[in-house]
């Protein structure tokens, strides 16, 4: 099973996808610089990738562009999200190429249909 490639480094909203990924069996890569990113997809094309916009570590519009300029990253599902009050950032998703871009509580609350897709999609 491919793991979903998570761009984040929000400790606690991590754990909160961790938990959630262990309960759909998903198994996640943690990205919080450009080398980790470029380590993981040097591995493996993820079968999707999880963008929190809000993250100081990487330049997050960079990391979706690199994201899709994998093989085959045009189809690559790219979900991102930011505070609902973060419009320069979820703009900035949108440009930079994510397919999805969500508010931070609207993915939380999505979140483990999200996860039950991408395991189905990771097989």
């Amino acid at each position: 099973m491919r793991p979903v490639l998570l761009v984040i480094s929000d400790l606690l909203f991590r754990s909160r996808i961790d938990d959630a990924a262990r309960h759909a069996s998903v198994p996640l890569r943690v990205a919080k610089s450009m080398d980790q990113l470029e380590r993981h997809l040097s591995k493996e094309t993820p079968s999707m990738a999880i963008v929190d916009l809000e993250t100081d570590t990487i330049d997050t519009s960079a990391a979706i562009r690199r994201l899709r300029a994998v093989p085959d990253g045009e189809s690559l599902p790219i979900l991102a999200y930011a505070g609902h009050t973060n419009i320069d950032a979820i703009k900035a998703g949108r440009e930079a190429g994510a397919g999805v871009v969500l508010a931070r509580s609207a993915f939380a609350a999505q979140l483990p249909a999200i996860l039950a897709r991408a395991a189905g999609a990771a097989e």
